[in-house]
């Protein structure tokens, strides 16, 4: 019998703040658990609780694309 796991978006947004490091790329892509009746995104529940953690460590986040093109970040 396979034994599933309850994700949540506070246990993705732990995963996610574990993996936090300078210099860090965090990806998500939790989805909606299967048994989901409104299939919602546990991604978008979980984000804003990232985005506080990380801003309250003191990062900052940024878009992708500034990181491969640094005239973008500065212009």
């Amino acid at each position: 019998m396979k034994r599933l796991l309850r994700i949540t978006a506070a246990l993705a947004a732990d995963r996610a703040l574990a993996a936090l490091v300078p210099g860090a790329i965090l990806q998500l892509h939790v989805g909606a658990p299967d048994e989901s009746p409104d299939h919602h995104c546990l991604d978008a529940e979980a984000l804003p609780l990232i985005i506080d953690a990380v801003r309250a460590r003191g990062y900052r986040i940024l878009d992708l694309r500034e990181l491969l093109d640094p005239a973008r970040a500065s212009g």
